[in-house]
């Protein structure tokens, strides 16, 4: 299985527009690593996670072959997280791949009304409501949809999922998880790579809506002794705000040494 990270930010994105905190001013100064869009994912080349309004500039960008990707899952309908104007851009086409969208009810909702209201778009897109706790199938993945602590309003959900026996948890925009979440992940299994909210950065307790260094601790250790998280688990921290008063350099140095400190276009094999 492979991951590839094409954002890394929350919804301000790092340096975020007409900022000019301090976190902000080093991160234009340093470039690189430092430079965050809002988060998005695509896992081997079929499955994208979340669909934002950067999400034409990432394929762009990286050179994604968009006609293979079949199905996207959706965490909220944030709009860093689900952008449904984009997801009509299909209708101007003549020929397009459909995509299958998966996302809770808020979610849900709103991306089945972009289609009702776009007759074309019956062509390209077809839309799933998950729920929390109810596996289900999306190709060759099996997923495991988990409520998120986040706005309720929104139907937050992160997600586990597996492939050829490879596990990842793709854990973002959600605070210190909710105590059945344990259960259902220790029966879902071991995972090979965990990606967790890093929104507050290096602030302290950061424990409801987003997570910061400190409460990803308290979660990883909580994964240990349910061993779903073992040494040879791929740790990554990612979806970073400037509020969080921290650059990608000062992570790095500050972050347990076996800890991956996410950036945009961050690709990973397990």
């Amino acid at each position: 299985m492979k991951i590839k990270y094409l954002g890394s930010a929350a919804y301000d994105a790092i340096p975020a527009p007409f900022c000019c905190c301090e976190t902000c001013r080093r991160s234009r100064q340093a470039g690189g690593k430092n430079i965050r869009t809002r988060t998005q994912a695509l896992v081997d080349e079929d499955l994208l996670i979340d669909f934002n309004s950067d999400t034409v500039s990432h394929f762009l960008q990286y050179n994604i072959d968009t006609l293979q990707i079949q199905h996207c899952l959706i965490t909220h309908n944030h709009s860093d997280h689900l952008y449904v104007p984009d997801m009509l851009i299909p209708q101007y086409s003549r020929e397009a791949v459909k995509v299958m969208y998966y996302a809770a009810e808020s979610g849900y909702k709103e991306i089945q009304k972009g289609i009702e209201e776009t007759p074309l778009m019956s062509k390209f897109a077809h839309a799933y409501c998950v729920e929390p706790y109810k596996p289900f199938y999306c190709g060759k993945y099996r997923v495991l949809p988990l409520p998120a602590n986040h706005d309720p309003q929104a139907s937050p959900v992160f997600y586990a999922i597996e492939k050829d026996e490879k596990r990842l948890l793709y854990a973002h925009d959600t605070g210190v998880f909710f105590e059945d979440v344990y259960e259902a992940l220790r029966k879902f299994g071991r995972f090979d790579l965990v990606s967790l909210d890093c929104t507050g950065a290096l602030q302290p307790d950061y424990r409801n809506g987003h997570m910061c260094v400190s409460t990803n601790l308290e979660v990883i250790e909580k994964l240990k002794k349910i061993k779903v998280v073992d040494e040879h688990t791929i740790l990554v921290i990612n979806h970073f705000s400037h509020n969080g008063a921290a650059t990608y350099d000062d992570l790095v140095e500050n972050v347990p040494k076996n800890w991956i400190v996410g950036y945009d276009g961050l690709t990973l094999e397990f």
